[in-house]
């Protein structure tokens, strides 16, 4: 797992980053659909040999921060 979000854009614009650089990505939404997604996550995850350069690349572009 590279990152997590509770925003669906969020992490459908740090997929999108990663695909432009490249690098696969897919999500598990652990999200509660009961209560419109007001608990849990948006789980983003690429193959663990790419993780570093996804986590620079997604700092670099400001979608993560530190």
């Amino acid at each position: 797992m590279v990152w997590f979000s509770v925003s669906h854009l969020k992490i459908k614009t740090a997929q999108f980053v990663l695909s432009e650089a490249g690098i696969e990505s897919h999500t598990i939404d652990k999200t509660d659909s009961a209560h419109a997604g007001l608990f849990g996550e948006i789980e983003l995850y690429v193959p663990e040999d790419q993780e570093n350069r996804a986590r620079s690349i997604l700092l670099e572009e400001e979608i993560i921060s530190k």
